[in-house]
């Protein structure tokens, strides 16, 4: 009994000393190992991306699934149950570290083609239903213990970045500072007229307005609505938080 205590309490202490980073990131430090790793010859670095990504995330998904990763949401809900029978399970969060059972990622893999799986907000959504049996699971603002990360080597040294380089051809600190001050400057700084939050495409206008007013020219319309998709989903993310918080306070 007392080496299972003490078991136990060693195994919290390591819990709570793990590193946990957002989705979006970890989705990065993978796509990179595996960018850098492949021996795979590609005709352009853009297929090359596009495959390393796409390899990143099935591991990422699969050493979840398999228990091997540890994932913490700050928002949670998993379901399954039988229409016909009126039974319903719910899976909880693990009580020892508030992280989401295998059985999640595992019917999240088996429903990909149909789930929604955001990697930036970091939210992984899915509701399905077959011949009166249903799974619906929803995990937002989803980080993932660094450790355990899949294709990481944390023990190979960083090369050294080149002294002198060329300079970036777009100021996107610039930019981002000015939105964010034009977002500080009254309520409705970035708000549509009709008093709507802004969608990617019209965060994608004020950049390019910046540019033109500042350089007199601007990025690619794909770059700029990019980071319009980047900071809708960081609005969304906030919003949930939001409203997780409130209905705890209640």
């Amino acid at each position: 009994m007392q080496s299972t205590s003490r078991a136990l309490k060693d195994s919290k202490a390591l819990a709570g000393h793990r590193e946990w980073i957002a989705s979006r990131e970890a989705l990065r430090l993978v796509t990179e190992a595996y960018a850098l790793h492949d021996i795979v010859k590609y005709e352009t670095k853009e297929r090359q991306q596009r495959s390393a990504m796409a390899l990143a995330a099935d591991a990422i998904l699969r050493r979840l699934a398999e228990g091997a990763l540890l994932a913490k949401p700050i928002w949670f809900r998993f379901i399954q149950g039988s229409s016909e029978g009126a039974t319903e399970h719910a899976f909880h969060l693990r009580e020892q570290d508030r992280t989401i059972d295998p059985n999640f990622w595992r019917t999240l893999r088996r429903l990909q083609p149909v789930a929604t799986i955001d990697w930036i907000a970091g939210d992984f959504i899915f509701d399905d239903s077959d011949a009166g049996v249903y799974a619906k699971g929803h995990a937002s603002g989803v980080k993932f213990d660094l450790a355990n990360l899949p294709a990481l080597d944390r023990a190979s040294p960083k090369p050294a970045s080149k002294a002198g380089g060329a300079p970036r051809k777009w100021d996107w600190d610039g930019a981002l500072i000015y939105l964010a001050a034009l977002a500080h400057e009254c309520p409705d700084g970035l708000l549509c007229k009709n008093g709507n939050d802004p969608n990617q495409s019209d965060i994608a206008r004020f950049l390019r307005s910046w540019f033109v007013d500042t350089v007199d020219d601007a990025p690619e319309d794909s770059q700029l609505r990019e980071y319009g998709r980047r900071f809708v989903a960081e609005l969304t993310t906030m919003k949930l938080r939001a409203a997780n918080n409130s209905s705890r306070s209640e």
